[in-house]
């Protein structure tokens, strides 16, 4: 794409814009930051952490939010501007990137190359690069070598100290700024964190400097209800054109073993029912639908309540996630009333037995009366989330997916839904950093592969749609989620080659490629490159909850502060 045909569509973004908030120019404010995500506009302008982070920004006098995406194609573009400035990102204070994906971490390297930025963070003064965003918070080293600092947990607060540090600190040089901003909880200066490997890749020691914490520990809000995490720019160029995005809640207490967003976004927290209902009145005056946001809407303690009261304000919803279990009939009610014609839910694991390792927590009952109920209300297709390649998994497992899927499609015809469609998602097992599972590797690709054709050549005959996630891209993925600065050294050279898949398959650094660090199994005594990252829950719960997987054994549901799981609520860990 030419540096004319990008900014001739930024400009197209711009104008179908209705933006909640007014856009400052450049100047008028002592601190200029660049918002950018790494990939698309369309799946930027999707991401409610992103809308948040920016609303906050240019909620201060002192300091404005200019955004900036990545273009489909880099090839002959010579800057990457600014969506509100039309400027070349070199010219703000500070560049910050939004990170939800491992996979958008080369188009980081991408971006700081074309806006004319030095990538490694030790050969650059101006601006500073700034990331947060979940993939950031769980393991930050592998983008460690390009970036100044990160903001570890949830931005709302700590982004107001951040800015409020840097202005007090403006005029001075590069390495007092970052000295000034480590002393904030919540942020992360990886250059004053040194950390030796063995010759095997393994972490021998995370050595700190003494003007920081051997730590760094995780922010997170408290009170949702002091912020409104919502949409701030409503645009008909992304996935969500037509709905106004609500957050009812964020974390997740349901203890699902594989789930990296349980842990790292834990203690769960929910908005008040007015407040909910005051802001989707809000939405409704410029969108025929709210889209309500959360880890699982269904578990929203006033889920009920709130699909009565939305039918009521004639106010049509959707969801962003549903549990088989918990799934009732005024929900089920407002959905339809919505105009849902797909029903979405994730079972996850082939086998009960699977389940009970990875602590689900629903079965198949819950499956079957999910389906049911949404029919009697006249949602008729199904759509369910698999993993494969779960730890204890074997061939019986997958034959059990079988054979329930196989049932339930029957079972669909069985009760006059002989139309509704069935479609599963099938995707690879990527173990994930501050998991129980984060020591594991992932299953060879080879070995998925012909896993996820066993399903097909199963399913697709009974009539059963079967979609997949490309094991390849997956095992990138799980060598980024679990890598190390090193990891990060081969991202840029494999960037240098091209990026291709061959790119992959070829670059190494010292005799380690991206199979070696996705696949590779760590020791329950080994040193994480993570290790330094305090989330609030200690590496024994994660061990004791791991045995308990092997054992199949059931961890209860986090409920409140008297729940006695993780203790993380009072930043405490119950003994193990």
């Amino acid at each position: 794409m030419s540096a004319k045909k990008y900014n001739e569509n930024m400009r197209k973004f711009l104008s179908r814009e209705k933006n909640f908030l007014p856009i400052k120019i450049k100047g008028s404010v002592p601190i200029n930051v660049a918002l950018v995500y790494p990939n698309t506009y369309h799946m930027g302008m999707s991401n409610l952490g992103f809308h948040s982070i920016y609303y906050q920004i240019n909620s201060r006098d002192d300091a404005l939010c200019h955004r900036a995406f990545m273009p489909k194609s880099t090839g002959n573009t010579n800057d990457i501007y600014t969506l509100e400035g039309d400027k070349p990102l070199n010219e703000y204070d500070i560049v910050g990137f939004s990170i939800s994906f491992e996979l958008d971490y080369i188009n980081i390297i991408k971006i700081l190359e074309s806006a004319h930025i030095s990538v490694f963070s030790q050969n650059r003064n101006r601006p500073l690069i700034m990331a947060g965003g979940p993939a950031a918070t769980f393991n930050p080293e592998p983008l460690s070598p390009f970036v100044d600092f990160f903001v570890i947990g949830e931005g709302e607060e700590v982004i107001h100290e951040i800015l409020e540090e840097y202005k007090r600190f403006q005029s001075r040089d590069k390495q007092e700024i970052l000295e000034a901003l480590s002393q904030i909880k919540g942020v992360y200066v990886p250059a004053f964190y040194k950390i030796t490997y063995d010759k095997q890749g393994k972490v021998l020691d995370i050595k700190n400097d003494d003007f920081v914490s051997s730590s760094v520990s995780k922010r997170w809000v408290r009170d949702l209800n002091k912020y409104n995490t919502e949409s701030v720019i409503l645009t008909p160029y992304t996935e969500f054109k037509d709905m106004f995005l609500i957050e009812v809640s964020r974390g997740c207490g349901r203890n699902c073993r594989f789930c990296m967003a349980g842990y790292c976004y834990r203690a769960p927290r929910y908005r008040t029912l007015d407040k909910v209902l005051e802001r989707a009145e809000f939405g409704s005056k410029y969108k025929d639908k709210i889209g309500l946001v959360g880890a699982a809407i269904s578990d929203y303690p006033y889920i009920d309540q709130l699909a009565e009261k939305l039918i009521e304000m004639n106010i049509k919803f959707s969801v962003s996630s549903l549990r088989a279990d918990t799934l009732r009939e005024p929900l089920m009610n407002g959905l339809a009333f919505s105009g849902h014609k797909t029903l979405t839910i994730a079972p996850e694991a082939g086998s009960e037995k699977l389940r009970k390792v990875i602590n689900k927590g629903i079965t198949d009952e819950d499956v079957i009366n999910s389906v049911k109920l949404a029919h009697n209300f006249g949602v008729n297709n199904v759509k369910l989330y698999y993993i494969i390649g779960l730890p204890e998994e074997t061939e019986d497992d997958l034959k059990e997916m079988v054979h329930f899927l196989t049932f339930l499609k029957e079972y669909m015809k069985g009760i006059g839904n002989k139309l509704g469609t069935m479609t599963v998602s099938v995707n690879p097992f990527i173990p994930k950093p501050f998991t129980p599972f984060q020591w594991l590797g992932m299953e060879p690709v080879k070995l998925l592969n012909d896993k996820i054709n066993f399903l097909q050549s199963r399913l697709r005959p009974m009539g059963i749609k079967v979609i997949f996630e490309s094991p390849r891209l997956s095992e990138i993925q799980s060598a980024l989620a679990r890598g190390d600065r090193h990891t990060g050294l081969l991202l840029y050279e494999i960037y240098k080659k091209g990026a291709t898949n061959s790119a992959y398959k070829n670059a190494e650094i010292e005799g380690k490629n991206i199979s070696y660090y996705a696949h590779r199994q760590l020791d329950h005594d080994d040193i994480l490159p993570w290790s330094h990252i305090d989330i609030g829950l200690k590496k024994e719960y994660f061990i004791s909850e791991y045995n308990k997987a092997l054992e199949g054994k059931h961890t209860a549901r986090c409920t409140d502060e008297k729940c006695r799981t993780c203790k993380i609520c009072q930043n405490k860990i119950i003994e193990v």
